[in-house]
């Protein structure tokens, strides 16, 4: 096939270019040439004669075969069709590249049609140079799909993390709920054991005093019927029994009294009882006036049901690497935001050797150490191998007659200050006055892993105003 295919491609090769016939001539000699070939070697001052025989000639003879131009042109179309690199618009191999249109061309391309004039250079160069080219190229990109990779990792960490808070938060809710469903059943128990009890006393009670009347009823029937019975009796035996039947007259019962208090006292059952079920809850509830946000904290740190208390583990858990969360130092914030107004919280330290407490503002880097300074958005006091210092700029060392158990923090955002107290002690152990921030959350740090830190609640009050 394939020598058939070479033996037709030269019979349809013009001696003179080599190419595939364009404007195919046939000279008197049978000689077959391209008519541009010839007019440009006749043209150029040689005689007109046929190049390979030598036979005289003339442009007379220069007349294009039809048919064999059809047969040219089939046989490009046919080699373009089994040829997927052949050129498009000639059908030769495509053996140069194109730098304006960056696209492989033919060798007719350089001499005619939409690449003429264009830089064109050989395909093994351009191939290596391109190459070269994407291969630069392509770095970004492998950089680019690394870092989605990556970010999609942390994605998957995230739902899975999502999911697992929502178990464990709704597992919560339910525990909580089911105390506050179990207070009330018996809240409820005992209110209405309260009301069946004076339901009875007063019952039997009422049921003494009409069993008396009827007794009383029933004794009074007795005589007026013995009286209006004697009354129709003849006179003398009338008058025999009179004595005996005036005396029963003089027996009137007194006239019963209504007993007071007797029905249920339904306003001591009923009166403000949702109130008084609501003033008896503060025995079973806790509030804690900051609570930790898990989303802020370092992969170091495991807290209570509560959210109140954060314990430094050796241990490194497997938390996605949120936006929010600290993921170099052992640090974390509160839940909730301060904007104005004023705030205390206490914090336990006691027996945990490297604490620091205090707030941060809003901005601060989640990502990388931080500086814990008023400049980058702290104000904190800390302990730190026996140290107790203010994270001023210098720091400052704090002045205490003990070591405290229990650090108070007091924040007055309308004044910008925050104070830290020992609440066995009247004076402040350190005071910040350039709070400069719309938003603070009260900041957490601890590396101690044999005890933790834990914001102690507050007691509960219910007031009533009038």
């Amino acid at each position: 096939m394939t020598t058939r295919r070479s033996a037709i491609e030269d019979d349809l090769s013009c001696p003179i270019c080599g190419k595939i016939f364009q404007e195919p001539v046939v000279l008197f000699c049978k000689h077959r040439f391209c008519k541009p070939c010839l007019e440009s070697s006749w043209g150029g001052g040689g005689a007109c004669e046929c190049p390979l025989c030598c036979q005289p000639s003339s442009m007379g003879e220069l007349i294009v075969s039809t048919m064999l131009k059809k047969t040219c042109e089939g046989y490009l179309k046919e080699r373009r069709k089994s040829n997927p690199f052949a050129c498009k618009e000639h059908g030769e191999s495509l053996t140069l590249f194109c730098l304006e249109d960056l696209q492989p061309t033919c060798v007719e391309c350089k001499e005619s049609g939409s690449h003429k004039g264009h830089r064109l250079y050989s395909l093994e160069e351009a191939s290596q140079d391109c190459k070269a080219e994407l291969k630069t190229a392509l770095k970004p990109l492998q950089d680019k799909l690394k870092f989605f990779r990556n970010v999609k990792s942390t994605y998957d960490l995230s739902a899975e993390h999502i999911k697992r808070q929502a178990e464990h938060a709704e597992r919560q809710i339910r525990d909580e709920f089911e105390v506050l469903h179990k207070f009330l059943q018996e809240e409820e128990a005992v209110k209405l054991s309260e009301l069946k009890k004076e339901e009875a006393e007063k019952s039997e009670t009422i049921m003494k005093k009409i069993d008396e009347m009827e007794n009383e009823i029933a004794s009074l029937t007795n005589t007026i019927r013995y009286i209006e019975k004697e009354m129709s009796s003849q006179d003398i035996p009338f008058l025999q029994n009179y004595k005996e039947t005036i005396k029963r007259t003089w027996r009137i019962p007194e006239e019963p009294q209504m007993i007071s208090g007797s029905l249920v006292d339904v306003a001591k059952h009923l009166g403000s009882l949702k109130f008084n079920v609501w003033e008896k809850m503060k025995n079973i509830i806790q509030y804690t006036p900051v609570i930790l946000d898990p989303n802020t904290a370092a992969s170091c740190f495991q807290l209570s049901e509560d959210l109140t208390t954060l314990q430094c583990c050796s241990q490194i858990f497997k938390l996605p690497d949120n936006p929010e969360r600290f993921d170099v130092s052992a640090e974390m914030l509160g839940a909730e935001g301060f904007c104005s107004g004023k705030h205390s919280w206490d914090v336990e330290v006691k027996n945990n050797t490297y604490w620091v407490i205090g707030v941060a503002s809003e901005s601060v880097k989640r990502k990388g150490k931080n500086v814990l300074t008023p400049a980058e958005g702290f104000w904190t006091i800390r302990l730190r191998n026996g140290e107790y210092k203010a994270c001023s700029a210098p720091w400052s060392s704090l002045t205490m007659s003990r070591q405290p158990d229990v650090v108070r923090v007091v924040l007055d955002m309308d004044r910008s200050k925050v104070m830290f107290y020992d609440p066995r002690e009247r004076t402040p152990l350190y005071t910040f006055t350039d709070i400069i921030s719309a938003r603070v959350f009260p900041y957490f740090c601890s590396a101690c892993k044999e005890y933790p830190l834990k914001v102690l609640p507050m007691n509960v009050y219910v007031k009533v105003e009038r």
